[in-house]
C-alpha cells in the first residue's frame, strides 16, 4: 500500500460545472482502480493525495503529471503505508453554487468553521492536507515555475487552453503561443505549423485521459473501458471537437499530421480488437463474436455518437452508448445470418 501526495498549479480557471464533472468522473475512475484519497482545489493551487497499490498509484500519478489541466506537478510525499487514511476518493473546492456541496464525494475541507483535523498526527498525508487547508495559497506551487517547465509542454498546454476558448476553427499557432506565454517563434522551434502542434496536442491530451482507464480492459472488459472513455471525453467537448477534426484530416494524406492520426487510430482499433479477443477467451464475450468485426462495430458506435454529440444538443453520449452496446452484445451471442429483409422488391413504375 502506498501514499503519494503531490501539488500542482491549474493551467486555466476551472468552473463549478467542470469541477463537478471532474469529481464524478474521477470517483468512477479511481474507484475502479482501487484508489482513495482527495484532490483539493483553492485558487490556482491543487493538492492531491493518492492511496492504493504501489503500481496503480504510480501509474495514476503519471497520468496526473501529464494531464493538460495541471502544470508544475511536484511530489511532496511518496511512501509505503500500512493502511488507508481515506476511505474513498473525494474532492474539495469552494463552489459558488451551494447545491454542489450535495454532490457525492464533495468534501467541506474549506468550510470556515470546520474544526482542525484530529487525525493530523496519524499520517504525514493528513498533515500535509491540514496544512493546505490552513494555507491553501502558500507557494507549495508557484506560477513562476511555468518558466522552468519544458517549453514544448508549455506550448501544448497553451494549445489546449486555446482550443477550450475558441475551438478548432479559430485555432492558430499564434493563439496557442499567447496562451502559453511564449512567442510564436519559440513555439515554431518545436512545431513548425498549426497542424503539427495540433497533432502533438491530440497525442498528449488523449493519453492523459485514456491511459489511467486502460486497466479496465483486463478487469471489466473492453466495452466497460469504452464506456469509461466515453464518459471522460464527454467532460471535454473541446477534445471531442479536436478528435473529429483529426479524423477528418487523416483522410487527406498530404496534410501535416495525417499519417499520425491514421496510425494512432489503427493502434486504438487494435487495442479494442486485442481486448475483445481476451474478453472471448475469459468468457466476458461470447465465442460467436469475431473480435475483428466486433472492434469495427464498437468503434462505429463510439465514433458516431461522439460526432453526433457535436451536431445535436440532445445526445447523451454515455447513455446512448450503453444502450446500443448492450443490444450489440446480445447480437454477438447469436450466430450471424445474412438478412433477407433488404431484398425488397421495387414496385414497377406506372
Amino acid at each position: 500500500m502506498r501514499s503519494l501526495v503531490y501539488t500542482s498549479t491549474q493551467t486555466r480557471p476551472i468552473t463549478d460545472s467542470e469541477l463537478a464533472q471532474i469529481l464524478a468522473v474521477g470517483r468512477e475512475k479511481n474507484t475502479a482502480l482501487g484508489v482513495t484519497g482527495i484532490l483539493a482545489h483553492k485558487g490556482d493551487n491543487c493538492l492531491g493525495i493518492l492511496e492504493g497499490d504501489d503500481d496503480v498509484i504510480h501509474a495514476r500519478f503519471e497520468q496526473v503529471r501529464i494531464d493538460p489541466r495541471h502544470t508544475n506537478v511536484r511530489v511532496l510525499l511518496d511512501e509505503p503505508v500500512q493502511e488507508r487514511t481515506f476511505p474513498d476518493w473525494s474532492m474539495a473546492f469552494q463552489p459558488l453554487d451551494p447545491l454542489l456541496r450535495d454532490v457525492p464525494g464533495f468534501s467541506d475541507l474549506f468550510t470556515p468553521d470546520r474544526p482542525t483535523d484530529h487525525a493530523f498526527g496519524q499520517s504525514r498525508a493528513k498533515g500535509l492536507l491540514e496544512w493546505f487547508r490552513k494555507h491553501p495559497l502558500a507557494p507549495l506551487t508557484s506560477q513562476t515555475a511555468a518558466e522552468e517547465e519544458a517549453p514544448k509542454t508549455r506550448a501544448i498546454n497553451g494549445a489546449i487552453t486555446a482550443l477550450h476558448d475558441g475551438g478548432v476553427s479559430r485555432f492558430t499557432l499564434e493563439t496557442a503561443a499567447e496562451h502559453a506565454g511564449m512567442s510564436a517563434a519559440a513555439v515554431r522551434e518545436f512545431f513548425p505549423t498549426d497542424r503539427a502542434l495540433l497533432a502533438a496536442t491530440v497525442e498528449r491530451w488523449t493519453q492523459a485521459i485514456s491511459t489511467p482507464l486502460a486497466p479496465l480492459i483486463a478487469e471489466k472488459g473492453t466495452v466497460a473501458f469504452l464506456h469509461a472513455l466515453m464518459a471522460a471525453h464527454a467532460e471535454e467537448p473541446a477534445l471531442m471537437e479536436l478528435l473529429a477534426y483529426s479524423l477528418a484530416s487523416s483522410a487527406d494524406t498530404t496534410l501535416d499530421g495525417a499519417d499520425y492520426y491514421r496510425s494512432a487510430y489503427r493502434r486504438f482499433r487494435e487495442t479494442i480488437r486485442t481486448g475483445l479477443t481476451a474478453d472471448v477467451r475469459d468468457g466476458r464475450e461470447p465465442a460467436t463474436m469475431d473480435p475483428v468485426r466486433g472492434a469495427k462495430q464498437l468503434l462505429a458506435l463510439y465514433d458516431g455518437l461522439r460526432l453526433q454529440s457535436l451536431l445535436t444538443a440532445d445526445t447523451d453520449v454515455v447513455d446512448e452508448f450503453d444502450r446500443a452496446a448492450t443490444r450489440m452484445r446480445r447480437g454477438w451471442a447469436e450466430q450471424y445470418e445474412q438478412p433477407t429483409y433488404w431484398d425488397i422488391p421495387i414496385a414497377p413504375r406506372t
